[in-house]
């Protein structure tokens, strides 16, 4: 589905939010004369700051304008996941590297809580064989697609989905919510992964985790700690093929759909008049 232009507006903002191209601070031309440098109608823009201000990217400070937030300390999930469905934003290895560490992190404490409510439940007596058997249905479905021949991104939207119901099982809110926004994210990771490893391996790696979780033959610490040795050895291809790219995000061509193809605020400065600036013919970075 092609994105409203205040959608569009919003996306340029964001990507030149985190590309650094606006700083913390810094204070955005008034409306009017925003609306023309951007070659939008008023309305659209208007649209456009309201969203951006409600995921904290841009605040209205009484007689000195809209001012840029700082990404770091204002902006959260929202924006985070906004962030993600800009397709013409490429992140950059440093970025990608700082969320493949995080999750490699999260997963095994997601995991970890999830046995620790399954151990609770068993000791209640309540029974986990339905979402035991949903889990290993799940990964047995990737079994079935991988010898099918799906591609390498249908796999991993069926690996990630395995994740976020692992996450689920959690029954933590919050961390849901974060693997909700981060779910883009992952998959982009996860896509690339598969290419680099033997994602059958990796499966009949998850099934053998399983198993033991389910018959809890041995301590949840151990179970943790050698899941966490596994991921930091599965991901090594993924950090070497994050640290050979180009380490900062960039706009490969603009989020607003006009003949002005704008990716930087020098751009945006320099108003409708100025010539557009042509696309560069290199390869995008995934």
């Amino acid at each position: 589905m092609a994105k409203t232009l205040p959608d569009q507006i919003a996306d340029l903002f964001i990507a030149l939010i985190f590309t650094g191209e606006l700083k913390a601070g810094d204070k955005l031309p008034p409306e009017r004369q925003l609306a023309e440098l951007l070659s939008v109608d008023r309305t659209s823009l208007r649209m456009a700051l309201r969203t951006l201000g409600r995921m904290n990217a841009v605040h209205s400070v009484q007689g000195s304008g809209i001012r840029i937030c700082d990404m770091n300390r204002d902006m959260g999930l929202d924006f985070m996941d906004n962030l993600y469905r800009i397709p013409e934003l490429e992140l950059g290895g440093d970025f990608l590297l700082s969320g493949l560490e995080l999750f490699n992190r999260a997963i095994p404490t997601a995991i970890k809580l999830a046995l620790e409510k399954r151990l609770a439940a068993a000791r209640s007596g309540e029974t986990t064989i339905e979402n035991d058997n949903r889990l290993l249905t799940m990964i047995q479905d990737m079994y079935q697609a991988l010898e099918q021949g799906e591609d390498l991104k249908t796999l991993a939207q069926m690996d990630v989905a395995y994740i976020d119901a692992l996450m689920a099982a959690t029954g933590n809110l919050v961390l849901q919510a974060s693997a909700n926004s981060s779910r883009r994210i992952r998959l982009l990771l996860t896509e690339k992964l598969f290419e680099l490893i033997t994602v059958k391996k990796h499966l009949s790696f998850q099934v053998g985790m399983l198993m033991k979780a389910r018959k809890m033959e041995e301590n949840i610490d151990v179970l943790i700690a050698e899941y966490l040795a596994y991921i930091e050895q599965l991901t090594q291809p993924l950090y070497e093929h994050l640290r050979s790219i180009s380490a900062n995000p960039r706009l490969s061509s603009s989020p607003l759909k006009n003949d002005r193809n704008i990716r930087s605020w020098q751009q945006v400065l320099a108003g409708p008049d100025a010539p557009p600036e042509r696309v560069p013919l290199v390869k995008p970075i995934h």
